[in-house]
């Protein structure tokens, strides 16, 4: 419990912390946004009526050559 508080207390780890919480925040931000324009993608497509002329890649692991 002392470790805790002394770590608490720390500069080096205050500063830690507000670098974790900086990137936690970046990274929370990033995603929304990916979420956003995937959708806003996925509308415009299907808007356009051209889905149905797509082919999506499903990655390396459904390939088999």
């Amino acid at each position: 419990m002392l470790s805790e508080w002394i770590k608490r207390l720390s500069p080096l780890h205050r500063e830690r912390e507000q670098r974790l919480t900086q990137a936690r925040m970046g990274v929370t931000l990033s995603i929304r946004r990916y979420k956003n324009l995937s959708k806003e993608i996925q509308k415009e497509i299907r808007n356009n009526g051209f889905a149905e002329f797509l082919i999506y890649d499903r990655g390396a692991e459904d390939e088999h050559h």
